[in-house]
């Protein structure tokens, strides 16, 4: 597990054999992020990435970054070890008002470190956030049924189960899964 060794207001330190620092993604990261996220799309087939990644280049990424950052109710978190990405929450949301009060959640952490605590650090931290926002008050995700240590943080996180998707996701080899719809109510 990583070791808390100093606390801020929106930035967290850790410290094992590596640094954790989690901070807002800036324009400046957008090659790093993709290269990130292309890594990950072949780590794994848990996400809704595939071998083919992002598929996006580094100017539509310092777009997104910047709309994000613009945006009251979206953000992108990075989880940083020595530097270096090693997980991503992004929250993303409507700007529709009869809507905007609703997050989609996309968290994604290197599978080196998978098991250590750090996905947790980064939904507490993006919770934390929304709570913070003033406008989300749902917080949502969709995760494969069969990715049971996903679930397992999700719940523990104070997220329920409201429904199944069947054949919500597709393997290269044929084979449907289904995807757990999963909520998270925000009060103020």
């Amino acid at each position: 597990m990583l070791k808390v060794i100093e606390q801020n207001n929106s930035l967290r330190s850790f410290q094992m054999e590596y640094e954790l620092c989690i901070r807002e993604a800036e324009v400046q990261d957008a090659a790093d992020l993709i290269a990130f996220l292309n890594i990950v799309s072949k780590e794994t087939d848990f996400t809704s990435l595939d071998e083919e990644g992002i598929m996006m280049s580094e100017s539509e990424m310092v777009l997104f970054i910047e709309k994000q950052a613009s945006s009251e109710n979206q953000i992108t978190l990075l989880a940083l070890l020595n530097d270096t990405i090693a997980g991503v929450l992004n929250i993303t949301a409507d700007s529709r008002l009869r809507v905007r009060h609703i997050g989609d959640i996309f968290l994604v952490v290197q599978k080196k470190f998978w098991n250590q605590g750090l996905a947790g650090i980064l939904l507490e931290e993006g919770i934390e956030w929304a709570k913070s926002s003033g406008i989300l008050r749902r917080l949502q995700l969709s995760v494969q049924k069969r990715n049971e240590a996903a679930i397992h943080l999700y719940s523990k996180m104070g997220f329920t189960m409201e429904g199944l998707q069947e054949r919500g996701a597709y393997l290269e080899e044929g084979t449907f899964l289904d995807v757990c719809l999963m909520g998270k109510l925000i009060d103020e």
